[in-house]
């Protein structure tokens, strides 16, 4: 299946400080930026399988620079494709990649590399084991194929290891015990790769694992992934993007206010710009121009904020008053209450990347939605013409509307014959295609506006922060 979200409810205590410190030993020697920042004006190409075609990972990578670097001009796709390979990324390569003219491309394959089905529990023997490595040395062949066509194009490379599969976990799905090696011998064929190509790594697989032996450590019935134990669900890909994101070593800060009230003197101001500092009544005033938008985490992912330390690491909107008297204060921003709070707490600071109530944060939401609505555009329906020319139209000689409908016309009989997961979906998706053709255009332009309205939606506006003594009624 394309989009499975897990079902799973993933714990809100138990084991919190233990993945977090474990979470924190495992990436933290990435903070060196094991794969470089985007930069300004870069051209992005995604590429994958069914879980990058799923457009949410990189989504949420998308939405942290649109947040954290508003003036940051970035062009992205999606580049992956369900069902597809190293191989068949490599094929593609010509008419689905190499026309966006990317500067970056992200590189994760391998979960349909490894032949899945040659680990059921059905198979063994010398014959099996044979072609398992020799489908994990074709995984790192054509990887090398690929790589080698963005390096001769100029394309800076970006390896992901594949995602986790869930070889231990209790889905109702054979466990298939050995994908998940597979899987990690691919990552190491991609790490050797990085070296070879001066290129940048994404360690997912092993992170996903750790996190996954913890949980089920507490609870068998953890998983990180879904129900097949291949596609994770929301929460897993806001994982994914954590573990992208502190790959490429970027700092924390939204903004740092920071403020002696005592003096009526700024302390310091990291990404932003504090004036019209004032005190009278015994309330304290200012506006501050913040240079970015916290980073906003939606009810479908934010248990993710339980497994790794996301706003710790890359999401703090640091507000930080010395000198206040004791007691009660309300924080209102642009007149609204936005937080209630103590002199104490505020002495100490407050991070105000995750108070939903917020005009930034409310901005910040705007931008997401956009971003959302475009990976639906993009990931459900733009990606179903690139399906098709994958799966159909790439080899044909001769083109014609007319051919090409003949022949889904042909080979929707021969898969209607024999009723199975594959043909199933590939019934689907040429049904989806016909339904999608007289609007591929519009949807085109859709993608690109949504896109464009992101990225001017994001530009921080200047807000009037006034902390004042708590009143209370009569």
């Amino acid at each position: 299946m394309l989009i499975e979200k897990s079902t799973r409810r993933y714990p809100t205590s138990f084991f919190k400080a233990a993945l977090y410190s474990l979470l924190i030993a495992l990436v933290r020697p990435c903070a060196f930026a094991e794969a470089p920042p985007f930069k300004d004006g870069d051209r992005v190409c995604f590429i994958g399988d069914s879980i990058t075609h799923q457009a949410h990972y990189h989504t949420q990578i998308l939405l942290f620079y649109a947040t954290r670097f508003p003036l940051m001009r970035l062009e992205a796709w999606n580049c992956g494709l369900a069902g597809d390979t190293a191989a068949g990324s490599v094929r593609r390569y010509a008419w689905d990649i190499a026309p966006r003219k990317p500067t970056v491309a992200t590189v994760m394959l391998g979960m349909n590399d490894v032949g899945r089905h040659l680990y059921a529990s059905d198979t063994s023997g010398p014959q099996v084991e044979a072609q398992r490595q020799r489908a994990i040395d074709a995984n790192i062949a054509n990887l090398e194929k690929l790589a080698s066509l963005l390096s001769k194009d100029g394309t800076r490379i970006i390896f992901i290891t594949p995602s986790l599969f869930d070889q231990t976990g209790q889905q109702t799905t054979e466990s298939l015990t050995g994908v998940n090696d597979a899987l990690k011998a691919c990552g190491e064929g991609a790490r050797k790769l990085a070296a070879q190509y001066g290129a940048g790594l994404v360690d997912l697989n092993g992170p996903m694992a750790a996190l996954n032996a913890a949980g089920q450590a507490k609870d068998p019935a953890f998983t990180i992934v879904g129900e097949d134990r291949v596609h994770p669900g929301p929460v897993g890909h806001l994982v994914m993007a954590y573990l992208f994101l502190r790959a490429q070593g970027l700092a924390p800060t939204v903004a740092d206010m920071r403020i002696d009230a005592a003096r009526c003197a700024v302390l310091a101001q990291g990404n932003c710009e504090i004036g019209q500092l004032a005190l009278a009544d015994g309330a304290l005033s200012f506006t501050c121009f913040e240079k970015a938008l916290p980073f906003p985490v939606d009810s479908a992912n934010e248990q993710a904020l339980e497994l790794v330390p996301l706003t710790a690491e890359l999401n703090q909107e640091t507000l930080q008053i010395a000198g206040l008297p004791g007691g009660g204060y309300d924080v209102l921003i642009d007149g609204q209450p936005a937080l209630e709070t103590t002199a104490a707490a505020l002495e100490g600071g407050i991070n105000l990347a995750t108070n939903k109530v917020t005009p930034q944060y409310r901005q910040a939401q705007t931008v997401q939605r956009l971003l959302a609505e475009r990976a639906v555009v993009e990931g459900r329906k733009l990606r179903t013409f690139a399906q098709i020319e994958h799966l159909f139209f790439a080899d044909l000689k001769a083109r014609s509307p007319e051919i090409e409908q003949r022949l889904l016309e042909e080979r929707l009989t021969e898969m209607r014959k024999t009723s199975n997961i594959w043909n199933n979906y590939r019934v689907g998706v040429i049904e989806s295609y016909r339904t999608l053709i007289p609007e591929k255009a519009a949807l085109e332009s859709q993608s690109a506006d949504l896109f464009r309205a992101a990225h001017t939606a994001n530009k921080p506006q200047p807000h009037r922060y006034v902390i004042r003594p708590t009143r209370r009624a009569p």
